[in-house]
C-alpha cells in the first residue's frame, strides 16, 4: 500500500500532534519536518534503492505509490 510506511507514519504523527495541540509554531515545525522527510525520500533513499535493486525497484515504484495506494494498471 505504501513504499514508505515509516515516513507516512511520521507524517501522520505530526498531523495528529498539530490537531491535538494546535499553535502556529507547532504547525510550522511539523510542516518543516514533513518536507524534510519527503526530501530525504526523494533525494537519498529512492536513488539508493534504485542503485541497490535496479529494475526490480523501478517496477515496484510503478506499482505502488510513494505514500498511499496502489497504481491502477
Amino acid at each position: 500500500m505504501s513504499r514508505n510506511l515509516a515516513f507516512l507514519g511520521f507524517d501522520l504523527v505530526y498531523i495528529a500532534i498539530v490537531f491535538m495541540f494546535f499553535n502556529w509554531g507547532l504547525l510550522f515545525v511539523s510542516v518543516l519536518a514533513m518536507v524534510m522527510f519527503h526530501l530525504q525520500i526523494v533525494n537519498v533513499e529512492e536513488k539508493f534503492l534504485i542503485k541497490a535493486f535496479g529494475n526490480e525497484y523501478v517496477d515496484y515504484q510503478k506499482r505502488v505509490n510513494r505514500y498511499l495506494g496502489r497504481k491502477l494498471r
